[in-house]
């Protein structure tokens, strides 16, 4: 499906995921009935079965070619670029370690670094993307007003003691990251988990930077809101007794959902958030405790949304109205 390759009519939306991508589908499917033109690539393609040709012209920008697989999109046509989750560059059999690294850097700051300067709306900038990491987000999240659960990161076994005691001896931690681990050909995920007095001065912590933060013990609902531009679309997530009432992606099979809405003054402080961060898309996750107050826990810049059905039409047809005016609404 790629309305870039039917007929003259060149892409103006570039969209890197990868080929299975049932998310990026649905909105995918509403560009075509509307014909909106598209190329949809996998930067895993480059350099290997692909390449990119670039002039810098006297206008300080880019013109050129973007191709794989006989079909490609013109970078002056591009008005707008989804960023959805395209995977690590690919490279010819036989190059030394040595040559995939230099490959690597030069890729990276050649293919990346042409497709970053494209003069369209990004949903996101990868460098937005990169910025957007656990820490960062909290304090962007703290300085818009946002209730955040008092957060410790540190590799000090003796500072999550103190931590420990000083929020009430109910503590959790999380990864700051992909909760996606391999190990020995194994696939698993990491979820919160709570930490038990006992592990507060594991040794193994000054082996990283571990993030602990308070768990908030009267958790009344969840909220899983899915940003476009300056919409916002708000779904409760109702998890039954178990894993799930901790981290609800540990139950997934058992939730329920219900459509609601964020309060106010929470979603315009979320805005604010979000330009602060640089994303004009983002799927973010809320604690409410029993007195109404939102905690703020998560924010993905790439996150999913299509799995919940009461608000997957909404958002689907939201994203392709960015992507098609090329405005935030």
């Amino acid at each position: 499906m790629n309305a870039g390759t039917r007929g003259a009519a060149a892409p103006r939306v570039l969209v890197l995921t990868t080929a299975m991508d049932p998310t990026a589908d649905q909105v995918l499917r509403e560009l075509n009935t509307r014909g909106v033109p598209f190329w949809r690539t996998d930067l895993a393609a480059f350099p290997a079965l692909g390449g990119i040709t670039a002039e810098l012209r006297s206008g300080g920008y880019w013109d050129g070619r973007l191709e794989h697989d006989g079909r490609g999109a013109d970078l002056g046509e591009v008005r707008a670029v989804w960023w959805r989750k395209p995977r690590g560059f690919s490279y010819a059999e036989g190059m030394t370690a040595p040559e995939r690294e230099f490959a690597t850097s030069q890729t990276r700051r050649g293919l990346g670094g042409v497709l970053g300067s494209i003069p369209a709306i990004w949903v996101n900038h990868p460098s937005a993307i990169a910025d957007c990491t656990k820490p960062r987000e909290l304090a962007a999240a703290r300085a818009a007003g946002l209730d955040v659960p008092e957060t410790l990161i540190t590799t000090d076994p003796a500072a999550v003691a103190e931590f420990g005691e000083r929020v009430g001896g109910r503590i959790i931690t999380k990864v700051m990251g992909s909760i996606v681990h391999k190990e020995a050909g194994t696939r698993g995920q990491m979820f919160a988990r709570r930490v038990p007095r006992a592990q507060w001065s594991d040794p193994r912590i000054s082996l990283a930077p571990h993030l602990f933060q308070r768990e908030v013990t009267d958790k009344r609902v969840e909220l899983r809101v899915t940003v476009v531009g300056e919409q916002l679309f708000t779904a409760a997530i109702h998890a039954p007794p178990g894993a799930g009432l901790l981290d609800w992606r540990a139950d997934s099979r058992h939730l329920a959902y219900s459509r609601t809405e964020l309060p106010p003054h929470i979603a315009e402080r979320t805005l604010d958030m979000l330009h602060d961060l640089g994303l004009i898309f983002a799927t973010l996750d809320f604690i409410v405790d029993a007195d109404g107050t939102h905690y703020l826990i998560d924010v993905n810049s790439c996150g999913q949304w299509a799995w919940i059905p009461q608000t997957r039409e909404p958002i689907t047809q939201a994203l392709a109205d960015l992507l098609q005016t090329g405005t935030p609404s």
